[in-house]
Protein backbone atom coordinates (compact mmCIF):
# COMPACT_ATOMS: atom_id res chain seq x y z
CA UNK A 1 0.00 0.00 0.00
CA UNK A 2 1.29 3.47 -0.84
CA UNK A 3 1.90 6.02 1.89
CA UNK A 4 -0.15 9.21 1.93
CA UNK A 5 2.94 11.13 0.78
CA UNK A 6 3.21 8.88 -2.27
CA UNK A 7 -0.51 9.09 -3.03
CA UNK A 8 -0.34 12.89 -2.81
CA UNK A 9 2.68 12.89 -5.12
CA UNK A 10 0.80 10.96 -7.80
CA UNK A 11 -2.19 13.26 -7.46
CA UNK A 12 -0.09 16.42 -7.87
CA UNK A 13 1.47 14.96 -11.00
CA UNK A 14 -2.01 14.18 -12.36
CA UNK A 15 -3.11 17.75 -11.70
CA UNK A 16 0.00 19.41 -13.12
CA UNK A 17 -0.66 21.44 -16.27
CA UNK A 18 2.53 21.88 -18.30
CA UNK A 19 3.14 25.15 -20.15
CA UNK A 20 2.72 25.43 -23.92
CA UNK A 21 5.38 23.35 -25.65
CA UNK A 22 7.46 23.77 -28.80
CA UNK A 23 8.10 20.01 -28.98
CA UNK A 24 5.56 19.64 -31.79
CA UNK A 25 7.09 22.59 -33.66
CA UNK A 26 10.40 20.88 -34.38
CA UNK A 27 10.91 18.16 -36.95
CA UNK A 28 10.33 14.62 -35.69
CA UNK A 29 14.05 14.03 -36.34
CA UNK A 30 14.68 16.16 -33.24
CA UNK A 31 11.87 14.87 -31.03
CA UNK A 32 12.51 12.42 -28.21
CA UNK A 33 10.58 11.02 -25.27
CA UNK A 34 11.74 9.35 -22.07
CA UNK A 35 9.73 7.39 -19.53
CA UNK A 36 9.72 8.26 -15.83
CA UNK A 37 8.17 4.98 -14.69
CA UNK A 38 7.05 5.04 -11.05
CA UNK A 39 5.95 2.01 -9.06
CA UNK A 40 5.31 1.04 -5.43
CA UNK A 41 8.56 0.49 -3.55
CA UNK A 42 9.34 -0.65 -0.02
CA UNK A 43 7.66 1.09 2.92
CA UNK A 44 4.93 2.65 0.79
CA UNK A 45 7.28 4.91 -1.15
CA UNK A 46 7.60 5.37 -4.91
CA UNK A 47 10.52 3.99 -6.90
CA UNK A 48 11.62 5.05 -10.39
CA UNK A 49 13.08 2.79 -13.06
CA UNK A 50 16.48 3.70 -14.55
CA UNK A 51 18.95 2.09 -16.92
CA UNK A 52 22.67 2.03 -17.52
CA UNK A 53 23.35 2.59 -21.20
CA UNK A 54 25.49 0.06 -23.03
CA UNK A 55 29.24 0.66 -23.20
CA UNK A 56 29.35 0.30 -26.99
CA UNK A 57 26.80 3.01 -27.82
CA UNK A 58 28.02 5.99 -29.85
CA UNK A 59 26.42 8.57 -27.54
CA UNK A 60 26.24 8.73 -23.73
CA UNK A 61 27.64 5.20 -23.39
CA UNK A 62 27.82 3.93 -19.82
CA UNK A 63 25.57 6.74 -18.53
CA UNK A 64 22.56 6.23 -16.30
CA UNK A 65 19.43 7.15 -18.22
CA UNK A 66 15.67 6.93 -18.36
CA UNK A 67 14.24 4.50 -20.92
CA UNK A 68 13.51 6.41 -24.10
CA UNK A 69 14.75 7.61 -27.44
CA UNK A 70 14.00 9.44 -30.69
CA UNK A 71 10.79 9.60 -32.70
CA UNK A 72 10.41 7.25 -35.67
CA UNK A 73 7.70 9.27 -37.40
CA UNK A 74 5.88 12.59 -37.28
CA UNK A 75 2.75 10.92 -35.90
CA UNK A 76 4.29 9.62 -32.67
CA UNK A 77 3.42 11.35 -29.41
CA UNK A 78 6.01 11.69 -26.66
CA UNK A 79 4.32 8.90 -24.70
CA UNK A 80 4.24 6.65 -27.78
CA UNK A 81 7.99 7.14 -28.23
CA UNK A 82 8.75 6.57 -24.55
CA UNK A 83 6.61 3.42 -24.36
CA UNK A 84 8.04 1.97 -27.60
CA UNK A 85 11.59 2.58 -26.47
CA UNK A 86 10.92 1.14 -23.01
CA UNK A 87 9.58 -1.98 -24.71
CA UNK A 88 12.70 -2.26 -26.86
CA UNK A 89 15.27 -1.32 -24.20
CA UNK A 90 14.01 -2.97 -21.03
CA UNK A 91 11.20 -5.26 -22.18
CA UNK A 92 8.31 -3.28 -20.67
CA UNK A 93 5.36 -4.75 -22.63
CA UNK A 94 3.22 -2.34 -24.58
CA UNK A 95 0.24 -4.42 -23.50
CA UNK A 96 0.33 -5.45 -19.84
CA UNK A 97 -1.98 -8.07 -18.40
CA UNK A 98 -4.93 -5.97 -17.13
CA UNK A 99 -5.87 -8.71 -14.69
CA UNK A 100 -2.50 -8.35 -12.95
CA UNK A 101 -1.40 -4.74 -13.43
CA UNK A 102 -2.67 -1.19 -13.53
CA UNK A 103 -0.75 1.13 -15.86
CA UNK A 104 -1.46 4.86 -15.95
CA UNK A 105 -0.01 7.49 -18.26
CA UNK A 106 -0.01 10.46 -15.87
CA UNK A 107 1.51 13.55 -17.47
CA UNK A 108 4.00 14.78 -20.06
CA UNK A 109 6.37 17.33 -18.50
CA UNK A 110 7.98 20.36 -20.22
CA UNK A 111 10.54 19.75 -22.95
CA UNK A 112 14.29 19.92 -22.39
CA UNK A 113 17.06 20.59 -24.88
CA UNK A 114 19.65 17.82 -24.67
CA UNK A 115 23.34 18.55 -25.30
CA UNK A 116 23.02 16.78 -28.66
CA UNK A 117 20.22 19.24 -29.54
CA UNK A 118 17.37 16.77 -29.33
CA UNK A 119 14.15 18.11 -27.80
CA UNK A 120 13.16 15.69 -25.04
CA UNK A 121 9.86 15.38 -23.14
CA UNK A 122 9.72 13.33 -19.92
CA UNK A 123 6.58 11.19 -19.69
CA UNK A 124 5.49 10.18 -16.18
CA UNK A 125 3.68 6.85 -15.78
CA UNK A 126 2.70 4.65 -12.85
CA UNK A 127 2.45 0.86 -12.65
CA UNK A 128 1.09 -1.18 -9.76
CA UNK A 129 -0.53 -4.51 -9.03
CA UNK A 130 -4.22 -4.66 -9.81
CA UNK A 131 -4.64 -5.87 -6.24
CA UNK A 132 -2.87 -3.30 -4.02
CA UNK A 133 -2.60 -5.77 -1.13
CA UNK A 134 0.13 -7.52 -3.14
CA UNK A 135 2.41 -4.69 -2.13
CA UNK A 136 5.56 -3.43 -3.88
CA UNK A 137 6.31 -4.41 -7.46
CA UNK A 138 9.58 -6.14 -8.25
CA UNK A 139 10.25 -4.59 -11.62
CA UNK A 140 11.79 -7.79 -13.02
CA UNK A 141 8.41 -9.52 -12.67
CA UNK A 142 6.91 -7.07 -15.17
CA UNK A 143 9.64 -6.96 -17.81
CA UNK A 144 9.99 -9.37 -20.71
CA UNK A 145 13.72 -9.88 -20.21
CA UNK A 146 14.03 -12.31 -23.12
CA UNK A 147 13.21 -9.41 -25.42
CA UNK A 148 16.00 -7.11 -24.24
CA UNK A 149 18.88 -9.46 -23.31
CA UNK A 150 20.19 -9.35 -26.89
CA UNK A 151 20.13 -5.54 -27.00
CA UNK A 152 23.35 -3.57 -26.67
CA UNK A 153 21.46 -0.42 -25.65
CA UNK A 154 21.14 -1.24 -21.94
CA UNK A 155 23.54 -2.97 -19.55
CA UNK A 156 21.56 -2.73 -16.31
CA UNK A 157 18.01 -1.97 -15.20
CA UNK A 158 17.81 -0.62 -11.65
CA UNK A 159 15.50 1.41 -9.43
CA UNK A 160 15.92 4.30 -7.02
CA UNK A 161 13.65 6.00 -4.47
CA UNK A 162 11.87 8.79 -6.36
CA UNK A 163 11.63 11.19 -3.42
CA UNK A 164 15.36 10.96 -2.78
CA UNK A 165 16.09 13.07 -5.85
CA UNK A 166 15.02 16.05 -3.73
CA UNK A 167 17.58 15.26 -1.03
CA UNK A 168 21.21 16.27 -0.67
CA UNK A 169 23.92 14.45 1.27
CA UNK A 170 27.62 13.69 0.88
CA UNK A 171 27.12 10.01 0.11
CA UNK A 172 24.24 10.63 -2.32
CA UNK A 173 24.51 14.04 -3.97
CA UNK A 174 27.17 16.29 -5.44
CA UNK A 175 26.37 19.49 -7.30
CA UNK A 176 28.13 22.39 -8.96
CA UNK A 177 27.35 25.30 -11.24
CA UNK A 178 28.48 25.04 -14.83
CA UNK A 179 28.44 27.04 -18.04
CA UNK A 180 26.81 25.39 -21.05
CA UNK A 181 27.83 27.47 -24.05
CA UNK A 182 26.90 30.68 -22.24
CA UNK A 183 23.97 29.32 -20.23
CA UNK A 184 24.12 28.92 -16.46
CA UNK A 185 23.22 25.37 -15.43
CA UNK A 186 23.36 23.31 -12.25
CA UNK A 187 25.12 19.97 -12.62
CA UNK A 188 23.40 17.45 -10.34
CA UNK A 189 25.10 14.10 -9.67
CA UNK A 190 23.30 11.41 -7.66
CA UNK A 191 24.98 8.17 -6.59
CA UNK A 192 22.65 5.16 -6.63
CA UNK A 193 24.15 2.09 -5.01
CA UNK A 194 23.96 -1.16 -6.93
CA UNK A 195 21.82 -3.84 -5.30
CA UNK A 196 21.10 -7.55 -5.63
CA UNK A 197 17.76 -6.67 -7.25
CA UNK A 198 19.36 -4.95 -10.25
CA UNK A 199 18.75 -6.65 -13.58
CA UNK A 200 22.12 -7.25 -15.24
CA UNK A 201 21.76 -7.55 -18.99
CA UNK A 202 25.44 -7.28 -19.94
CA UNK A 203 27.95 -8.19 -17.26
CA UNK A 204 30.94 -7.18 -19.38
CA UNK A 205 29.81 -3.52 -19.23
CA UNK A 206 29.65 -3.19 -15.44
CA UNK A 207 32.67 -4.95 -13.98
CA UNK A 208 33.09 -3.94 -10.31
CA UNK A 209 30.52 -1.14 -10.63
CA UNK A 210 28.98 -0.63 -7.20
CA UNK A 211 27.48 2.83 -7.78
CA UNK A 212 25.53 4.22 -10.71
CA UNK A 213 26.01 7.94 -11.32
CA UNK A 214 22.75 9.66 -12.30
CA UNK A 215 23.62 13.09 -13.66
CA UNK A 216 23.14 15.53 -16.52
CA UNK A 217 19.75 15.83 -18.15
CA UNK A 218 18.45 12.64 -16.49
CA UNK A 219 19.17 14.05 -13.02
CA UNK A 220 17.59 17.38 -13.91
CA UNK A 221 14.39 15.76 -15.20
CA UNK A 222 14.07 13.57 -12.10
CA UNK A 223 14.62 16.53 -9.77
CA UNK A 224 11.99 18.59 -11.62
CA UNK A 225 9.49 15.71 -11.63
CA UNK A 226 10.05 15.15 -7.91
CA UNK A 227 9.64 18.85 -7.16
CA UNK A 228 6.30 18.89 -8.96
CA UNK A 229 5.10 15.62 -7.47
CA UNK A 230 6.07 16.18 -3.86
CA UNK A 231 5.16 19.85 -3.94
CA UNK A 232 8.26 21.17 -2.24
CA UNK A 233 11.64 22.65 -3.00
CA UNK A 234 14.69 20.36 -3.22
CA UNK A 235 17.41 20.58 -0.61
CA UNK A 236 20.06 21.50 -3.18
CA UNK A 237 20.45 24.63 -5.30
CA UNK A 238 18.71 24.39 -8.67
CA UNK A 239 17.26 26.48 -11.50
CA UNK A 240 13.45 26.66 -11.14
CA UNK A 241 12.49 26.58 -14.82
CA UNK A 242 9.79 24.82 -16.87
CA UNK A 243 12.31 22.67 -18.67
CA UNK A 244 13.88 24.50 -21.62
CA UNK A 245 10.65 25.56 -23.30
CA UNK A 246 11.68 29.24 -23.56
CA UNK A 247 15.13 28.34 -24.94
CA UNK A 248 13.64 25.97 -27.52
CA UNK A 249 11.07 28.54 -28.70
CA UNK A 250 13.74 31.24 -29.03
CA UNK A 251 15.99 28.92 -31.05
CA UNK A 252 13.10 28.19 -33.40
CA UNK A 253 12.40 31.92 -33.76
CA UNK A 254 15.94 32.58 -35.04
CA UNK A 255 15.92 29.65 -37.45
CA UNK A 256 17.72 27.04 -35.38
CA UNK A 257 16.52 23.49 -34.67
CA UNK A 258 15.77 22.79 -38.32
CA UNK A 259 15.01 19.29 -39.63
CA UNK A 260 18.67 18.46 -40.34
CA UNK A 261 20.79 17.81 -37.27
CA UNK A 262 24.39 18.92 -37.72
CA UNK A 263 27.42 18.30 -35.51
CA UNK A 264 28.36 21.95 -35.91
CA UNK A 265 25.43 22.77 -33.60
CA UNK A 266 27.40 21.34 -30.70
CA UNK A 267 29.91 24.19 -30.94
CA UNK A 268 27.30 26.97 -31.04
CA UNK A 269 27.44 29.31 -28.08
CA UNK A 270 24.10 30.59 -26.85
CA UNK A 271 25.89 33.74 -25.72
CA UNK A 272 26.54 34.50 -29.42
CA UNK A 273 22.84 34.12 -30.23
CA UNK A 274 21.11 35.98 -27.41
CA UNK A 275 21.75 39.10 -25.33
CA UNK A 276 22.59 38.96 -21.62
CA UNK A 277 19.06 39.83 -20.51
CA UNK A 278 17.55 36.92 -22.42
CA UNK A 279 20.36 34.56 -21.41
CA UNK A 280 19.48 35.19 -17.77
CA UNK A 281 15.91 34.04 -18.45
CA UNK A 282 16.97 30.94 -20.36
Amino acid sequence: MLSQISLDCLQRLRQYVPPATSWNSVSFSRRAGVLILLHPGPNGDLSVVLTLRGATLSSFSGHAALPGGKADSDSESAFTIARREADEEIGLPLLLDPKKYLFEEIVILPAHLAHNWLVVRPCVAYISHRNPTQGPIEINEVLDLDQCTSSEEVSVVFTAPFERFLHAGDDWYKGSWMNWSGLKRRQHVFSVRASDNDIILNKDDIIDQSVYKVWGLTARMLLDAGRIGYGREPEMAYLPKDGDELLISKLIEIGKLGPIRDKSELSIRFSDLFDEELLAQL
